[in-house]
């Protein structure tokens, strides 16, 4: 079981080509808002030493840094609805030039939420990337809703997107967009669905029996810079 670039068709521009490694590769982990993403992501990077990135803490992260588009972020995040494509891949990209180094694995959390995510990610990134497949973490609506409300009660800082009418509206769209694109994605990559109304360690158990076909353990620790 391997990676597939035959995804990828459009060209990048040659001023992009020049700050891109030869070839990334990356598996994109999608699923339910509180279905515990994040806590398997992390359980991922520490155990494979991949790069893992959230695709909702970098819009954040954007907000807070009051980047030209951060209005339109934030309205788009309040609402529960998907950041155009081409600014969330903006900022991905950012982020791998500036911590990828030499090393081209990445783990990408809560991104293509839809078809045109997709889309706007081939334009982007062109034939220098490997879709090697997507995690799709499968969580019961009320366990999800019960896990947010305690992520809410334990930090000090609320997210914008943690209330229960944007979270109705983000199962909305998972429901209609998000769910039906697995079928594109199934055309040409893996698509592994987890069922994660178990505990933390017994999903995490079913991630890594499909990643270690994939991934290699490092023995040192990946250095970003």
């Amino acid at each position: 079981m391997g990676c597939d670039n035959s995804a990828s068709k459009e060209n990048v521009p040659k001023e992009t080509k020049k700050n891109l490694p030869s070839k990334w590769k990356i598996i994109f982990v999608l699923g339910e808002p509180g279905g515990g993403k994040n806590t398997q992501c992390d359980l991922i990077e520490e155990k494979y030493q991949i790069i893992h990135f959230s695709c909702g803490d970098l819009l954040r992260d954007a907000v807070k840094e009051n980047v030209p588009e951060a209005e339109e972020i934030n309205q788009y995040m309040k609402e529960g609805k998907i950041v155009p494509a081409e600014v969330t891949c903006g900022l991905q990209k950012k982020f791998m030039i500036k911590n990828g180094g030499n090393y081209k694995f990445y783990l990408c959390d809560g991104f293509p939420r839809n078809e045109e995510n997709l889309k706007g990610f081939q334009k982007t990134f062109g034939d220098e990337i490997e879709i090697c497949g997507v995690l799709y973490i499968k969580c019961d609506e009320e366990v999800c809703i019960e896990r947010i409300k305690a992520r809410a009660e334990g930090s000090n800082e609320k997210r914008i997107d943690d209330n229960i009418e944007t979270i109705k509206k983000r199962f909305k769209v998972m429901r209609e967009e998000t769910l039906p694109n697995l079928e594109n994605f199934k055309k040409f990559t893996n698509v592994w669905m987890i069922d994660a109304n178990k505990t933390v360690r017994e999903v995490f158990q079913q991630i890594d029996d499909v990643l270690k076909n994939v991934l290699e353990v490092r023995k040192t620790p990946l250095e970003k810079k």
